[in-house]
């Protein structure tokens, strides 16, 4: 298992709802989860839902009807996009690019994705700051491992989204694995400036996870 570090933007959050994401003890949650909102999650459904198919609906046919419900699939998945960064290879100039985490997390937390595209409009968003378990194997079903669908060996289907660097978190990422969250706000620049800092003080650090023990 690793312990991988991810960021994830949300874009016109309010402060009392970032807040609720660091306290609250859910955390980050699917769109499945938010869509039912307050009715009781219905989790064993959603467990069902950890599928290849539902995986590559995600990442490459989000907004296509669910083929169960009929939904938009962006609001029926059990799957929560966070990014990690990559490092993409172009061949034709001999040299490999690296995409941030960051740059990926600003892009969707200071974009209006919800109106008409494709100038979208830019808006003020977060960055929430967390960490992920993953495999060196793929493991859609089990819903404790995210999906490092960025890493071509184990995410081989063709994806033009995979620059972004997407790791795929499943149902909820719990508070106590989010370590703060960030607020950004665009300028007429282009450029995007951090204005405040939000401190998970019920955070867990994963150091009881990684593979060192103290002598006796």
């Amino acid at each position: 298992m690793i312990v991988q570090w991810c960021c994830k933007g949300m874009a016109k959050l309010p402060e009392r709802e970032a807040e609720r994401i660091l306290t609250g003890g859910t955390g980050i949650r699917c769109r499945s989860w938010l869509t039912v909102a307050p009715k009781p999650f219905p989790l064993g459904k959603n467990l069902d839902r950890l599928t290849e198919d539902n995986l590559d609906r995600h990442v490459n046919k989000y907004s296509d009807p669910d083929p169960v419900t009929g939904a938009p699939f962006h609001d029926v998945t059990p799957f929560i996009s966070l990014s990690a960064g990559c490092v993409d290879r172009q061949v034709a100039i001999e040299r490999n690019e690296t995409h941030s985490a960051l740059r990926t997390a600003l892009t969707f937390a200071t974009t209006d994705y919800s109106q008409p595209g494709p100038n979208w409009p830019r808006c003020a968003g977060w960055v929430f700051y967390c960490y992920v378990l993953t495999g060196v194997n793929r493991a859609v079903s089990i819903p404790s491992v995210a999906e490092e669908y960025r890493e071509l060996n184990l995410g081989r289907s063709y994806s033009r989204w995979q620059p972004q660097g997407e790791v795929m978190a499943k149902i909820n990422v719990p508070s106590r694995q989010i370590l703060c969250a960030v607020h950004w706000t665009p300028l007429p620049s282009g450029e995007s400036k951090w204005d405040e800092v939000l401190w998970n003080l019920r955070f867990t650090h994963p150091a009881a996870l990684l593979g060192e023990r103290n002598m006796l």
